[in-house]
């Protein structure tokens, strides 16, 4: 976890902006998030947003989608299904499962943190000290109400999340706890995933994992590299080495089952069959949100 502004965080802002402007996307998220994107971007230095402008005209939003279409199928359309499927996640676990209060881990410039706090929620969000700086002037700048959601900022050599919980006094250690870990999990080693499990199960016997994972290993190896390659040029880096398949299996080492699994292919059937777009676009193979809790 780099201490410094994420460019993978910011460019999914940015690609979830554009592509909401067209109104058949659109009317599937409510006002609060597309508003909230809105202002990150503008919010964003102008060389990760100049395309604010741009992403305005209908023609540039159809050239920019066919020209990553070309690149790599899916991964636009992915952005849309991720932040989709995941709010109904939370808002089925909030609402019918009692829930109490929610950590996401690297919540980079996500909304959920400002969406559920705003609802009541006790919210936690956990990333770097330079993330969440900068999401704490973003939120201050455009009036978002920070009653109810904590930013917490880690350094992840010297802290575990339970000390950085601790921290804010407020945590409950004995409440239902949902745990978010959209986009979080891939860019982690194989020992720095197992210290995040062993962490949680040591503060918490009633949680939820929600978290996305890709398996790298369903794309071809055209549309692999251009992924890790795309990562790379952002100073990023790709760092989990375990398939889906082997990524259950760890959780199972610690007794977290994984509930569901909601694949590429029927985000595709479904969110964005319903769309009926102009232009046929799958959705990035190799992704999945999964549900997972303790045993």
């Amino acid at each position: 976890m780099p201490n410094k502004l994420s460019y993978t965080a910011s460019y999914i802002a940015v690609k979830f902006y554009g592509l909401t402007l067209n109104p058949k996307i659109a009317e599937h998220f409510d006002e609060f998030t597309l508003e909230f994107y809105k202002n990150v971007v503008s919010y964003l230095p102008k060389h990760l947003s100049w395309n604010q402008k741009s992403l305005q005209s209908r023609l540039w939003r159809d050239f920019f989608t066919w020209w990553e279409e070309l690149l790599l199928p899916g991964d636009l359309m992915h952005i849309i299904c991720r932040k989709y499927y995941i709010q109904k996640m939370l808002e089925k676990n909030l609402l019918s499962e009692d829930y109490e209060q929610i950590v996401i881990l690297g919540s980079g410039f996500d909304h959920s943190g400002a969406l559920y706090s705003s609802k009541g929620f006790s919210v936690f969000e956990i990333d770097t000290p330079f993330m969440i700086s900068n999401k704490q002037k973003m939120l201050g700048q455009f009036c978002f109400s920070l009653a109810g959601l904590h930013l917490c900022s880690i350094d992840p050599t010297n802290q575990n999340i339970k000390e950085v919980l601790t921290q804010t006094h407020v945590f409950d250690f004995d409440k239902k706890t949902l745990f978010l870990a959209e986009g979080f999990f891939d860019y982690l080693s194989l020992n720095s995933v197992r210290s995040i499990l062993e962490s949680i199960k040591s503060f918490s016997s009633n949680f939820k994992i929600v978290s996305t994972f890709f398996d790298l290993g369903e794309l071809n190896s055209f549309h692999r590299f251009m992924f890790t390659s795309g990562v790379a040029m952002v100073g990023e880096t790709l760092k989990f080495p375990l398939n889906r398949k082997k990524f259950l299996e760890l959780m199972s080492e610690y007794e977290i089952e994984t509930k569901s699994q909601l694949s590429y292919a029927e985000m595709r059937s479904d969110l964005v069959e319903k769309m009926n777009l102009e232009t046929d676009l799958s959705v990035l193979k190799g992704f999945y949100i999964l549900e997972s809790e303790l045993n």
